[in-house]
């Protein structure tokens, strides 16, 4: 065969790989991220399970099982605190980026604030009503 009868086999597989050196990847590597840091506290809740398995079939003493319990509650405390720095920063983060880099017609608002000269609740800028005693906002 002749090499024109391969072309458009490899123009294929060029046109299905070329996006995945394009792509923003960082919505899969935090993802990835977040997927690590919960393997990890499933597995040291695991640990502290069968820790607590072993103590009560007697294979562990009372000094062993509460000082390497307080370790792994200790590391579980830990992932639980970097995983929630995390969803709540870098997250957050990401959002807003995406957010900015939107087409300008579909840019969202920023929010603002004002208050109903009723109750003095605080509304969003957008608001035509209040949101607490339902009152036309000028």
């Amino acid at each position: 065969m002749s090499f024109l009868a391969y072309l458009p086999g490899m123009a294929f597989l060029v046109w299905a790989a070329v996006p995945l050196f394009k792509k923003d990847h960082s919505w899969v590597s935090l993802h990835m991220e977040f997927e690590e840091l919960e393997d990890k506290k499933q597995r040291v809740y695991g640990n502290i399970a069968d820790l607590e398995f072993d103590y009560a079939m007697g294979r562990l003493s009372e000094s062993d099982f509460t000082s390497i319990r307080k370790s792994f509650m200790n590391e579980a405390g830990r992932v639980i605190q970097i995983l929630e720095e995390k969803k709540s920063s870098e997250l957050m983060n990401r959002i807003q980026k995406d957010i900015e880099h939107l087409d300008p017609k579909k840019k969202v608002k920023k929010s603002g604030k004002h208050e109903c000269h009723k109750c003095g609740t605080k509304n969003l800028v957008e608001a035509k009503f209040c949101m607490k005693c339902g009152e036309a906002l000028s």
